[in-house]
């Protein structure tokens, strides 16, 4: 099975598996390279899609004012969101979440 299909095969099953072998949202970028997860291969937004449910993949740190927040689609279409920080703050705004609460395979749909 390719990685894509792997991935879309986790989706299906609704956050309860996992096919990158890891329990935590927040990572060091080594940690990620670690478990197969590399953030530039998903796209790069200023905005995460509005109304396509995604789930939770990780998130991989750049610095401690940053955060690379990486999440699929159903159809496998990964999407890499930049959050900058502030107070252990980091929030995704069309999510209303904290980047640090996000737990891997949670499924989530942006607001407008």
């Amino acid at each position: 099975m390719n990685k894509n299909a792997a991935i879309a095969s986790a989706f299906k099953l609704k956050g309860k598996y996992m096919n990158f072998p890891h329990d935590h949202f927040t990572m060091s970028f080594g940690q990620s390279r670690d478990y197969g997860i590399d953030y530039r291969e998903f796209e790069k937004v200023a905005r995460l899609p509005e109304g396509i449910p995604l789930m939770a993949i990780a998130g991989v740190w750049g610095d401690y004012s940053n955060i690379r927040c990486l999440f699929l689609d159903e159809d496998g279409n990964g999407y890499c969101r930049n959050i900058s920080g502030r107070g252990g703050e980091y929030i995704i705004r069309e999510l209303g979440l904290n980047a640090k609460d996000l737990a891997v395979g949670q499924l989530l749909t942006a607001k407008a």
